[in-house]
């Protein structure tokens, strides 16, 4: 994974967190588990701010601007937050994605961890395996297995307990690898870098550390185009997964009115598509209006990730439930199959982007009619 493909992923999380915080926050602006409190089976939720301090003897499957656990998560913990910070027990695998990333936790498996800063603390030992993606890593506790890192900087001052695979990116930024002398390697260090390693006296390496510059490879456009096709493959269904987590009851009737008032859908969707940028650079002139238009803005853009998500729920939905006649499938493989359908459309040369325009003008059209017309439910 190249730096472009982490970006995406970072900005597809820092763009779904927001919706889906203002999805949930009707509700709740914050899910507290207390100290004594024991959730039996698995804890999904999405909120403003999430803090685990009791027991889930479960999985914790979340999506918030800012999570902390501190309690004891007996199974996997897979979170989309800006803040995270894990304290707690966790009998599975961390599986994260988001902007700050603090690890003080005793974790029986592995660590997989993306985002901007990460930082393993003094405290925390992993069972297994730590994978990292990040532009900022720092290791101060104990990984019992491997280290996999792909970072622009990373210090190391704690314990992994096999090889360390560090590849670094940007070449145009300041690149560092730093090997304090606290810090002990048992097996080797490999490390591609366009500088090397800064390794201080009395580092215990018990391996050999093998350095390799980075090749310079040709660009290959049916490589960058697939790649480019997978993640917006997987962005979709992303978005879509936790679309249809904290809209469940709402989405079937969004679909509804996809199917029953196209033309409605076009309409409006095609209306707000068009308007919304001019009115943001008017907006915009005004020092008053400047923050308006910087949300007008995010909730447009927003918006067109939905509504793409939407009509591919929607075709894949008429796909399993009016041809396939499999009325009782759920979304999820609405979702599956309507995303893979919709990025071969979006693909097609010349008339690629008119569906593209068009499937944004029907998923945002239905979703604002829906809206608009069910106060009450939303």
């Amino acid at each position: 994974m190249n730096i472009k493909n982490l970006k995406i992923l970072i900005i597809a999380a820092l763009i779904i967190v927001p919706l889906g915080v203002f999805g949930a926050s009707n509700n709740n602006e914050q899910i507290l588990i207390s100290e004594n409190d024991v959730v039996s089976g698995n804890l999904l939720a999405a909120s403003k701010n999430i803090t685990v301090d009791g027991t889930v003897s479960g999985d914790v499957i979340a999506a918030a601007q800012s999570i902390t656990i501190n309690g004891r998560v007996d199974g996997d913990v897979l979170v989309v937050a800006q803040n995270i910070v894990i304290n707690g027990e966790v009998g599975g695998n961390i599986r994260v994605l988001g902007n700050s990333i603090t690890i003080n936790s005793q974790l029986a498996r592995n660590l997989n961890a993306f985002g901007a800063d990460i930082v393993i603390g003094k405290e925390a030992r992993i069972g297994w395996d730590a994978m990292l993606f990040a532009s900022s890593v720092q290791i101060k506790g104990i990984i019992t297995g491997g280290l996999n890192a792909y970072v622009q900087n990373i210090i190391i001052s704690g314990k992994i307990g096999k090889n360390a695979d560090l590849k670094t990116y940007d070449k145009e930024q300041t690149q560092k690898i730093i090997i304090t002398k606290e810090s002990i390697i048992n097996g080797d260090l490999n490390y591609t870098s366009t500088t090397r390693a800064e390794v201080e006296s009395g580092a215990n390496i018990s391996g050999q550390i093998n350095y390799q510059a980075p090749t310079v490879q040709k660009k290959n456009n049916v490589s960058a185009w697939i790649w480019s096709r997978v993640f917006s493959i997987l962005s979709m269904i992303l978005i879509g997964l936790i679309f249809l987590f904290i809209t469940t009851k709402h989405s079937n009737n969004i679909l509804k009115i996809i199917k029953t008032k196209p033309a409605k859908s076009f309409l409006i969707g095609a209306i707000i598509f068009l308007i919304v940028p001019p009115l943001a650079i008017v907006l915009a002139i005004t020092i008053i209006g400047l923050p308006l238009a910087a949300i007008l803005l995010s909730l447009w853009l927003a918006g067109m990730f939905l509504a793409k998500t939407m009509v591919a729920i929607f075709v894949g939905n008429l796909l399993i439930k009016d041809l396939i006649k499999k009325p009782q499938t759920p979304l999820f493989w609405s979702l599956i199959f309507g995303t893979l359908i919709m990025s071969v459309l979006f693909s097609l040369p010349v008339v690629g982007w008119i569906i593209s325009l068009l499937t944004i003008w029907l998923g945002l059209g239905g979703f604002l009619f829906y809206v608009t017309n069910q106060p009450k439910n939303i």
